[in-house]
């Protein structure tokens, strides 16, 4: 597991914008600025599993004060399985998740295969913070205080 965490003023690195259709075949669009703090989750296959564990207390906490979306890393799912896939996820996720099938996001976010990616942006788009892997309480408390500062920020300017 690794976590990087920028400083406000060191926000050189950017998210880049993106369009993803979920798997209700509703297009997203990440573009900024956006109107509060997002945090996205990204995981192939077996990073998964812990995408649950991140979202469940990331909701909890925030309540619609955020934005929470996730990214299923889809690359090397052949063309003809993809209905599959698209209604598997359907049946068993309710939330909206977006379906990378290229393997772009995996590319342009520079993504740990076999856990999850969490990111957590500015209203501006500056990446404040990579975490990679389960979450546990240390890495959930530095991104609860990188959330929650981002919050007052954004307050303290409007």
């Amino acid at each position: 597991m690794s976590v990087h965490a920028a400083t406000p003023e060191s926000f050189s690195e950017r998210a880049a914008p993106f369009k993803l259709d979920d798997q209700y075949g509703k297009q997203h669009c990440y573009f900024f600025p956006r109107p509060t703090v997002s945090v996205l989750l990204f995981a192939d296959r077996e990073g998964s599993e812990q995408i649950g564990n991140w979202v469940r207390p990331l909701y909890e906490r925030y309540q619609g004060t955020i934005d929470i979306h996730g990214v299923a890393i889809l690359k090397g799912v052949p063309t003809f399985a993809q209905a599959l896939v698209r209604t598997l996820i359907r049946n068993r996720i309710q939330y909206p998740v977006m379906l990378d099938w290229f393997g772009d996001m995996a590319k342009i976010y520079q993504l740990q295969p076999g856990v999850v990616n969490l990111i957590v942006l500015s209203r501006e788009g500056g990446i404040t913070l990579r975490v990679n892997g389960a979450p546990h309480q240390e890495n959930l408390l530095q991104c609860f205080s990188q959330i929650d500062r981002l919050l007052y920020e954004d307050s303290a300017t409007r």
